[in-house]
C-alpha cells in the first residue's frame, strides 16, 4: 500500500478501541484505557497494558477511560490515545493518513461530534468524518442499509445500549440508555458486597459476567456439562482479610434480569415510535444484535419474546463496527468532506 495515502477506520468504543487500516486489516483491538504520568502528563501506556493497572491505585499515574457511559469524559485524552496508538501502528506516518472514519456511540452531542472532527483535523487529516456505531455495525454485519426497507440494530456495548432503526442509508430513529456491560459489572460488585459481604474488583466482576451471565434457558455449563460456578476472590468486609465465595449462574441471572428491565422499556419505546411501514419490515428483517454483551446466553430469545419478531446475533459482534468502517472508507464520494 502507498504509505502516502492511508485510509483508517476507528471504532471509538467505551470498552474497546479498534483501528482498521485499509489494505492491512484491523491492527489494533484493545481496551479504551490510557495511563497518564501525573507529574509529566505524558502517556505511559494504552490498551491491554493500561487495563492491567485498573484498580491498582498508584501515586505516580492515573488510569482513565476517555469515554464513560457513551459520553466523552476528556477529549484531550482521546486525542492522546489516538496519537499514541497510531504512532504504534505506523511510527511517524500519521501525516500519511488521508481518510479517517471515527465511529462513535449514539449519545454523543453535536458539540462532542464537532470536537472529534476537529481532533482529526488537528492531526492533519482533513478528510475526517464521524458515523454512528449502530450504522457501521449494520454495514459490518452485512445488512444492506441503503435498501428501501427498515432494519433494527441493538448494540449492547460497555457504556451504553444503543437502539437504531435504519433505512435508505440513514438512521431514522435512535435511542440509547446508559445500561450495558460496565453497569452489569458494578451491579455484580454491589450484589456480592451486600449478599456475601465481600468486596471484589471490576476485573473480577467482568470475569463473573463472562462466565456466568444468562437471561433465559439453561444456565452456562462447563465441559463436563455441569452448571458453572465461579470462585470470586476479594476482601472480606467483616474481617478485612482476603476471602473468596462461590457464585453461581442463578444469582447472576437474577442480577441481569433486573438490569435488563430498563433496556426492555427502551426497546419497546423504540418499536412504538418506529414509522408503521418500517415497523412492518421488521417482521421479516428482524432485529440485529451486536456488541460484546450481545453474546450473553439467552439474550436472543429474551429480545425475541419481547419484540415478537426474529432476532439475530451478528456473526462478528465484537468487530461489526470496525468491519463497517471498511465499507465506509470505500464510499469516498458519498462520505468524505470537511465537516467543520
Amino acid at each position: 500500500m502507498d504509505k502516502k495515502n492511508l485510509s483508517v477506520g476507528v471504532d471509538l468504543g467505551t470498552s474497546n478501541l479498534l483501528i482498521y487500516v485499509e489494505g492491512q486489516g484491523t491492527l489494533f483491538n484493545e481496551p479504551s484505557i490510557i495511563a497518564i504520568d501525573k507529574a509529566t502528563q505524558k502517556v505511559i501506556c494504552v490498551g491491554h497494558e493500561a487495563s492491567k493497572l485498573v484498580g491498582k491505585n498508584h501515586e505516580k499515574f492515573d488510569v482513565v477511560r476517555p469515554l464513560q457511559g457513551g459520553v466523552i469524559s476528556d477529549i484531550e485524552l482521546i486525542r492522546e490515545i489516538l496519537i499514541f496508538t497510531l504512532n504504534r501502528i505506523f511510527p511517524s506516518e500519521i501525516q500519511s493518513i488521508q481518510k479517517l472514519v471515527i465511529c462513535i456511540p449514539s449519545e454523543i452531542t453535536n458539540t462532542e461530534k464537532e470536537a472529534i472532527v476537529k481532533l482529526g483535523h488537528s492531526l492533519g487529516i482533513q478528510n475526517t468524518i464521524i458515523e454512528q456505531e449502530i450504522k457501521a455495525a449494520a454495514l459490518g454485519s452485512g445488512i444492506d442499509i441503503f435498501a428501501p426497507r427498515g432494519h433494527m440494530v441493538v448494540d449492547i456495548g460497555g457504556g451504553t445500549t444503543d437502539f437504531g432503526i435504519l433505512s435508505l442509508g440513514d438512521v431514522v430513529l435512535s435511542k440509547s440508555i446508559k445500561i450495558a456491560g460496565d453497569f452489569f459489572d458494578t451491579q455484580i460488585i454491589d450484589h456480592v458486597k451486600v449478599v456475601h459481604k465481600l468486596e471484589i474488583g471490576l476485573q473480577t466482576a467482568e470475569e463473573v459476567k463472562i462466565l456466568l451471565a444468562s437471561l433465559t434457558g439453561p444456565y452456562p455449563t462447563n465441559d463436563d456439562d455441569e452448571e458453572m460456578v465461579y470462585e470470586a476472590m476479594g476482601r472480606d468486609l467483616v474481617s478485612g482479610l482476603p476471602h473468596s465465595v462461590l457464585l453461581d449462574a442463578k444469582e447472576i441471572r437474577e442480577i441481569l434480569l433486573n438490569c435488563f428491565d430498563p433496556i426492555k422499556s427502551v426497546l419497546l419505546a423504540t418499536l412504538e415510535e418506529t414509522p408503521p411501514e418500517l415497523a412492518g419490515d421488521l417482521v421479516d428483517s428482524g432485529i440485529l444484535l451486536t456488541g460484546g454483551c450481545s453474546q450473553i446466553l439467552g439474550l436472543r430469545e429474551y429480545i425475541e419474546d419481547i419484540a415478537k419478531v426474529p432476532v439475530y446475533l451478528s456473526e462478528t459482534p465484537l468487530t461489526a463496527v470496525v468491519d463497517g468502517c471498511k465499507k465506509l472508507l470505500k464510499m469516498t464520494n458519498k462520505y468524505f468532506y470537511s465537516e467543520v
